[in-house]
């Protein structure tokens, strides 16, 4: 049974790993942790902020910037996201979507395999074969471990240009989201 839609041409274009340097300089300018990421989860740009509040996305080389493996992998962005099995829960659900999509790509069944090893959590997660579409959604994250938690709306703009796979993330910080903060469920 295949996940996404049917309807689309049987044809799928490679997964885009190029930018625009405009967009670049857009992400750029943006106040609020900003990215840009393509359906394999891959980083292509950020911002101040989000490297600020989010990963330092300069420290690591350009094929390990994959914002589902950090989210797994990473003890300390783990730590630091409050509601992070939630969170998860629904990145995952949301990139099965485009492993189904582009199921003849080497780079999503190798992915799953290498996170399904390398996280346990990841793999129980995965196996619970949930599909969702990107939405808003929330995330409270610390900017250290012992910082208050901040709330912030994913808002993730597709189809930039002639990209449908890129998306733009931005994190807008939600006002007097301090009395709705749930309780640490980050685990390991």
């Amino acid at each position: 049974m295949e996940l996404w839609n049917p309807s689309e041409p049987e044809q799928v274009s490679s997964i885009n790993t190029m930018l625009n340097p405009q967009w670049q300089e857009i992400i750029r300018q943006l106040a609020y942790p900003s990215f840009i990421s393509n359906e394999k989860s891959e980083i292509l740009a950020w911002n101040e902020a989000a490297a600020e509040i989010l990963f330092d996305f300069d420290s690591l080389p350009a094929l390990e910037r994959l914002m589902l493996r950090l989210m797994f992998t990473d003890p300390s962005l783990r730590q630091r996201m409050v509601n992070w099995e939630e969170f998860a829960r629904h990145s995952v659900a949301v990139f099965r979507t485009y492993y189904d999509k582009q199921h003849g790509e080497a780079f999503y069944k190798e992915f799953v395999e290498r996170l399904c090893a390398d996280s346990p959590d990841f793999k129980r997660i995965w196996e619970l074969h949930d599909v969702e579409h990107k939405r808003v959604n929330r995330v409270y994250i610390r900017k250290s471990a012992e910082a208050v938690p901040n709330a912030y709306d994913i808002h993730s703009v597709a189809s930039i240009a002639e990209h449908p796979d890129l998306h733009i993330c931005v994190y807008t910080p939600v006002l007097n989201a301090s009395q709705d903060i749930p309780e640490n469920t980050a685990g390991g």
